[in-house]
């Protein structure tokens, strides 16, 4: 059995000998596995068969005594037209046989030991062409349906340009009535290359046209050249691509207008920032002009502060005096620090930035072995894990870990001993670290405040400090490309993130 063929299961012998019969069973048996023979000995036995019991193949003797081969063919054809019939015989002639092939018999054998061999070969050969022509039947009839129905249409044009054939698909596409109709829209219409291509090669084009209800239409038309009974012919298909078109027609449009409008709102926000740039910059300048400006009065202040204090010397045992002087000494020192924190916060985005690789270890090393000197009284367990190794600015980099640092060994003065923790790991094109320790944390509801000047989650009383310091960290990082974040979980420690790119480009300006 050829692949993909069903086997050969019922047949319909049709012969008034019984021993012809049998013969045919046995011979047809041998060949065929589990074959349910159905004999039609008489015409009512075969015309009750027929249409009421499913068969795969008809044998058919010729000569009968009731009827001939010829009618049972014929009987067989109008009940089934795909149905296949072997004519196995003695009595027939060489011009039976040749007006039995043409009405649709597929085979014929004679009834004789020299040709028996044959019969099972005949069965075999006539049911497997039968399901060839039934599956290309098949296919056959769900194109021609696919055609008619798809709004696709289906062409074949001479060399000339002259139309051929057209499905209804083609008819209805281009609002037209009949095929004569589309032939003349089709000449008027279409244009064919006279050029030579090679056989089966594909062409593409596209065209507008005006169809008869004076509505206008794009069509992509696909065409091939092929061979037709020693001709060339064009076969084709025309599609409906007017909605394609007018959607990449309204798109570019819209691009066109997108592309404008980004172009004027770029020019925007160039403008807004350079204005924005040009502000910063004469912020920077004024702060740094006020803090330098304000360091010679606040010396002078603490001067006279002391030197009042050597004249009411005398009043030594007066504690409001001497309260008023503590605090006139507190003040400017303070004022002094928030001079000093603030110059160095201009500085932080006015200095020019030169990128090298920053080993990040030997950073945290150094700050922490000063701050450890700096305290020596401090309890503290350090947890320094390996870091790894950025591009950026040395100098603007150690200040981030230097206020980092300070702040988690100031924050953490309350607990014994004080555990920070410093590590870093692969974010992808990023590279993240922090420092984590056991102090005093934060609400995380203010957490965005962390890191704007001057605004400081606890008091002066619990810890000192200016609230420039984080600020100041911040914008490092952002002029590295860079970012800052915080966690405090139940206000339980503190952990500061800050994440750089594994190739500096930041811009230099923040």
């Amino acid at each position: 059995m050829s692949s993909g063929l069903q086997p050969l299961q019922r047949i319909l012998l049709v012969d008034d000998n019984p021993v012809d019969r049998r013969l045919v069973i046995r011979e047809l048996s041998r060949e065929f596995d589990d074959l349910d023979i159905y004999e039609a000995p008489d015409l009512k036995t075969f015309e009750r068969a027929l249409p009421n019991r499913l068969f795969d193949l008809v044998v058919t003797d010729y000569e009968l005594n009731w009827s001939t081969g010829i009618e049972v063919l014929n009987q067989v054809k109008a009940h089934d037209p795909m149905m296949p019939v072997v004519m196995f015989t003695d009595s027939g002639s060489q011009e039976i046989a040749v007006e039995a092939m043409k009405a649709g018999l597929d085979d014929y054998v004679l009834k004789s030991p020299k040709h028996l061999i044959r019969l099972a070969q005949a069965v075999r050969v006539a049911w497997e062409n039968s399901q060839i022509r039934r599956r290309a039947n098949e296919l056959d009839i769900r194109q021609r349906f696919l055609l008619n129905h798809l709004e696709v249409g289906v062409f074949r044009v001479s060399l000339e340009g002259r139309l051929l054939e057209a499905n209804k698909g083609f008819l209805r596409l281009l609002g037209l009535a009949s095929l004569d109709e589309a032939k003349a829209f089709f000449h008027d219409n279409f244009e064919f290359e006279t050029v030579n291509r090679a056989a089966t090669e594909r062409a593409e084009w596209e065209r507008q046209l005006r169809l008869p209800q004076g509505s206008v239409k794009w069509v992509q038309i696909s065409e091939v050249r092929v061979e037709q009974n020693g001709h060339i012919v064009i076969d084709g298909i025309v599609s409906d691509i007017t909605e394609k078109k007018e959607t990449a027609i309204a798109l570019q449009r819209f691009n066109q207008e997108l592309e404008t409008r980004v172009q004027e709102r770029t020019a925007q926000l160039e403008d807004s920032n350079r204005q924005l740039l040009e502000t910063n910059e004469e912020l920077e300048l004024l702060a740094y002009s006020l803090s330098h400006d304000l360091q010679a009065p606040i010396r002078q202040i603490n001067g006279f502060a002391e030197l009042l204090r050597e004249e009411l010397t005398p009043l030594a045992d007066n504690q409001n005096v001497q309260d008023y002087l503590q605090r006139i000494n507190y003040l400017t020192k303070q004022g002094t620090r928030m001079i000093f924190d603030l110059l160095d916060y201009s500085r932080t985005g006015r200095t020019q930035m030169h990128y090298t690789t920053v080993d990040m270890s030997r950073i945290v090393t150094s700050i922490q072995q000063q701050v450890s000197s700096e305290q020596p009284d401090r309890e503290i367990i350090w947890k320094v894990d390996p870091l790894s190794e950025v591009e950026g600015d040395p100098s603007l980099l150690k200040r981030v870990w230097q206020n980092l640092l300070s702040n988690a060994v100031k924050y953490s003065s309350q607990q014994h001993p004080a555990v920070i923790a410093i590590s870093s790991r692969n974010d992808g094109s990023f590279i993240t670290f922090w420092v984590e320790d056991n102090g005093a944390g934060f609400d995380e509801q203010y957490r965005d405040r962390l890191f704007t000047p001057f605004k400081r989650l606890h008091s002066e009383e619990e810890f000192e400090g200016t609230g420039i310091g984080l600020a100041s960290v911040k914008r490092i990082l952002l002029r590295h490309g860079g970012r800052v974040w915080a966690t405090s979980p139940d206000d339980q420690g503190a952990t500061f993130y800050f994440s750089l790119p594994k190739k500096g480009y930041g811009d230099g300006h923040c």
